[in-house]
């Protein structure tokens, strides 16, 4: 069919939107590949606040994206940050490798992870926590000796708050299978529940609100831990020794100048400290292995 000067003037504008949706279509498939290829380049740096505290993901990203903009402006690559809330993903991502880095609130974590999957610590929080065993002001427990028999409500079972319960249970001869306990997420929920009655006494992170607060809202501690690791922070083997120094290096900075401050102060924290894998090998030793647990 032949066609008509005019008509080739009317398919024109036509050819035209067919060239420019064709550009416009190679030039996102390019853009989309490369950013496939940057975002599979990218290392993943892993938070875990576990049971202490109640952020969402976004909560999480907000608060320790200028945090993770140090590390990766020491690690001297892209970094991205996930939250991950479940353990047992966590310890299954650890198990492969998945992430360069965790931040993480429970110690038995990432002590495994060093034990048993070549993981190296860089710094955790220079002040320790503590597992505080709680009662309401009227209480008649005094020390860890008088829990045996009465109502316990702790983290959830098998977290690292129950674990370091369990352990100081067990050295005061008391053994938690056998008592009464029942087991919250929310340490929140723990204390609410305390505060109304419905336990004898509860098991709480330090370093949670409840924990920070008991006291000073007119409860008593009973029992406390033994010093314990603080949010460490721990690198993959793939991170080299070089480079696990220069985030050391940075993060030990913070506290030394108003900028490295303000970031620690929007994570809730005071500063870092150097430490060893002798340190957590000891504290996962003492913890003792899990029976029934998923490993």
């Amino acid at each position: 069919m032949k066609i008509r000067f005019r008509d080739s003037w009317q398919f024109a504008p036509f050819a035209f939107f067919l060239l420019a949706l064709a550009i416009d279509t190679s030039a996102f498939a390019q853009k989309s590949a490369a950013n496939a290829a940057n975002s599979q380049s990218r290392l993943l740096l892993a938070i875990n606040e576990g049971g202490a505290a109640n952020a969402d993901a976004t909560e999480t990203f907000l608060r320790f994206q200028e945090f993770s903009q140090v590390v990766e402006k020491a690690l001297g690559s892209s970094l991205s940050l996930i939250a991950v809330r479940d353990r047992n993903t966590l310890k299954d991502a650890l198990k492969r490798r998945a992430y360069a880095l965790l931040f993480a609130r429970p110690n038995d974590v990432p002590a495994e992870a060093i034990r048993d999957f070549g993981y190296q610590p860089v710094v955790m929080e220079r002040v320790p926590s503590h597992a505080l065993f709680i009662v309401r002001k009227d209480s008649p427990l005094r020390s860890i000796a008088d829990v045996k028999g009465k109502s316990i409500v702790t983290p959830d079972q098998y977290s690292n708050m129950w674990r370091v319960a369990n352990a100081m249970l067990r050295d005061n001869k008391i053994s938690m299978a056998n008592e009464n306990v029942r087991a919250m997420r929310d340490q929140t929920a723990i204390g609410w529940s305390m505060e109304n009655g419905f336990f004898d006494v509860a098991v709480v992170n330090s370093a949670s609100a409840v924990g920070r607060t008991w006291e000073k809202n007119g409860g008593r501690i009973i029992a406390r831990s033994p010093d314990l690791p603080n949010m460490p922070l721990i690198a993959s083997p793939e991170v080299s020794e070089a480079k696990v120094a220069k985030i050391r290096a940075a993060l030990l900075a913070l506290d030394s100048s108003e900028r490295g401050k303000a970031v620690l102060k929007k994570i809730g924290l005071t500063g870092f400290r150097e430490t060893s894998p002798q340190e957590f090998l000891d504290f996962i030793k003492w913890l003792g292995e899990l029976e029934g647990a998923k490993q």
